[in-house]
């Protein structure tokens, strides 16, 4: 059974915690198994282009993203879903770009930083088969936002300009 799993919010210990590895033998389990469904549901009921094992309280080194007609990135490009466990992520080249990003354990708040705008990530997929994948832009942007979760980093410590933190209704009206 799928289950939409409770978001904690900033200001919750775990949030800054570091999440663990996981085991290749653990991958298969039904209990890791069952949270990444429970993350993908999840995902997707909060209208997220990602989410983090840490996010629902679990401190485990899995992250999920995708964006399908997502509502709340209607301008954004589509991206399949990637399960990503024990993920790691380099930088391809050196350029940056502005990323306004806003967070499910943040609800209601964006702010402006700098992301690598193209990334390779390798780790784990749900069935523990190693990958190795080139993202960029709006997809780099989201895998790097969701492994700062799994280091115990939000995106507002990754901001240089804190007067561009705005709640969302302002940052739609003003800056989209």
């Amino acid at each position: 059974m799928k289950n939409i799993l409770p978001v904690i919010k900033m200001g919750h210990p775990n949030l800054r915690k570091t999440a663990q590895p996981i085991s290749t033998d653990q991958i298969q389990t039904p209990e890791y198994q069952q949270l990444i469904d429970n993350l993908i549901t999840t995902m997707r009921a909060e209208d997220g282009a990602g989410i983090a094992a840490p996010q629902v309280d679990v401190l485990a080194r899995i992250f999920v993203m995708e964006v399908d007609n997502n509502p709340r990135y209607p301008d954004k490009p589509s991206f399949p879903l990637l399960v990503a466990i024990n993920p790691e992520i380099k930088p391809i080249g050196e350029e940056q770009l502005d990323s306004w990003e806003g967070c499910l354990s943040i609800p209601n708040i964006r702010g402006n930083l700098k992301r690598w705008a193209q990334v390779k990530i390798t780790g784990y997929d749900r069935f523990g088969n190693f990958f190795e994948k080139e993202l960029s832009d709006f997809a780099s942007v989201v895998a790097q936002h969701e492994l700062d979760h799994l280091n115990g980093v939000l995106f507002i410590d990754r901001m240089t300009d804190m007067k561009t933190l705005c709640f969302r209704e302002e940052f739609e009206r003003f800056y989209l």
